[in-house]
């Protein structure tokens, strides 16, 4: 009987140490692991107003109506009163386009994270000693968590891409937020970082998007070279040297050709796409450019809203000025926090989490209590 209270008190201290390293998410700390409990379905547009949802200030949303395609768009030549960049390529002055300074190459990848493919790009980016921004789409972190944690611990700049990949200007704005805070939500929970760049989807954006995401402090991120690799999904007929000889063309203009840098456009979802990177970056690197994350070349030396366990640059968002290509500093407050926190990176998930925890924690406590009178 001795050695069975003593099993029951070991157990019982077991059970106490383990509720105690666990953190409110119900994950233990660095695991990297998404709980992927209680998430939408995957590349769906989300459910709206959750109760973890941050409170969003949209009373200055201009009042543009969703379109019904995103695809349908003025006459070539018309105005374009909503700046609808998918459509005319409208530019905004909140917007960023490219690296402001010449020479300085902005390396984005889109779509991921995916296992394989996006495991050989960041070995083939840690050969090179380069660093890139890596625009998440929240769908596919439910699949590969580990993946994302990957590239957050390879030094590479994290930033979100919506939940399910649904051109924005046709979705209200209460969808719009859901798209981005679920995606938000999903890689807090695995990184414990809140993201403070985005880009749209197919670079649908229009002056309602660009205040949705001023609203939630984000900088909208699109792109000057295309290297068009979205064509190269399985099963379409899509010739690598496309890439290839896109990349030839842009830098035949050196550095010192325009009074900007750029930033390049590809996917790191597509085989084709990360199969051309040992040719093209040492063509942009020969051409006497600067690849590195687009935060890195604005300077951004705090590149998300904030860390886990505390604010990084207090919430704020370095918006440029200038067609994007301005790194001057333009500090708006993000969007009044959280309804159960007040710092908006913790405890995103239901509180009900960590009130399990405390019970849990009690409960193994008086079972040990127990457990060693008993002896």
């Amino acid at each position: 009987m001795k050695f069975n209270k003593i099993t029951f008190t070991i157990l019982s201290l077991i059970g106490l140490v383990s509720a105690a390293v666990t953190t409110p998410s119900g994950k233990p700390p660095g695991s990297g692991q998404s709980s992927l409990n209680g998430y939408p379905p995957m590349d769906q547009t989300p459910p709206t107003n959750q109760p973890w949802f941050r409170k969003v200030d949209l009373s200055k949303v201009p009042n543009i109506s969703p379109r019904k395609n995103f695809q349908d768009c003025p006459p070539k030549g018309a105005a374009d009163p909503n700046c609808v960049w998918s459509c005319s390529q409208c530019q905004s002055k909140d917007d960023v386009y490219f690296c402001p300074n010449q020479g300085d190459w902005g390396l984005t990848f889109d779509d991921g994270p995916a296992s394989s493919q996006t495991g050989k790009l960041l070995t083939l980016l840690d050969s090179a000693k380069l660093k890139a921004t890596f625009f998440i789409v929240g769908s596919r972190v439910v699949e590969f968590p580990d993946t994302l944690m990957k590239t957050y611990k390879a030094g590479h700049h994290i930033a979100a891409h919506t939940w399910s990949h649904t051109p924005l200007t046709t979705l209200t704005n209460e969808q719009i937020v859901a798209e981005m805070l679920w995606t938000e939500k999903i890689i807090n929970d695995t990184l414990g970082i809140v993201t403070k760049y985005m880009r749209p989807p197919q670079g649908d954006v229009d002056n309602r998007v660009r205040a949705v995401m001023k609203a939630l402090g984000y900088i909208v991120v699109l792109w000057d070279y295309d290297t068009g690799d979205f064509l190269a999904a399985p099963g379409n007929k899509f010739d690598p040297n496309w890439i290839i000889n896109n990349v030839t063309q842009w830098v035949k203009t050196p550095p010192n050709g325009v009074d900007h840098g750029h930033c390049s456009l590809e996917h790191d979802i597509h085989t084709i796409s990360v199969n051309v990177i040992p040719t093209v970056l040492p063509m942009i690197q020969n051409a006497g450019f600067k690849p590195q994350p687009i935060s890195t070349c604005f300077g951004d030396k705090n590149p998300y809203q904030s860390l886990l366990g505390g604010s990084s640059g207090g919430n704020s968002t370095s918006s440029s000025s200038g067609n994007g290509n301005s790194g001057s500093s333009d500090s708006s407050s993000n969007a009044s926090g959280s309804e159960s926190s007040n710092d908006p990176t913790v405890n995103t998930k239901s509180t009900s989490d960590g009130s399990s925890l405390r019970v849990s924690a009690y409960l193994s406590f008086v079972a040990f209590l127990v457990g060693l009178l008993s002896l």
